[in-house]
């Protein structure tokens, strides 16, 4: 399935892909801290969310552990098509 990351707030898009994987964020947040080393707390998990404040590093930690590619296209030349 192909999600688009456009005009979608950080914490719902992850909130989804969560969701689609049949976990929480607590859940995410607590194997994220078990295998990776993260903070384990939720409210500062959260925060980083809301205000769309998490490295790319981050992100492309959860999309590993979520069975996720980071996908970046070249839109110019879809366009020249």
């Amino acid at each position: 399935m192909d999600y688009r990351y456009k005009n979608m707030k950080l914490l719902d898009f992850v909130k989804t892909l969560t969701i689609y994987r049949g976990l929480t964020l607590r859940k995410l947040l607590k194997r994220l801290h078990e295998e990776k080393g993260y903070s384990n707390s939720y409210s500062g998990f959260y925060n980083k969310l809301k205000t769309q404040t998490l490295r790319f590093s981050e992100i492309c930690d959860i999309a590993e552990f979520l069975e996720y590619d980071i996908v970046l296209q070249d839109t110019r030349s879809l366009s020249q098509k």
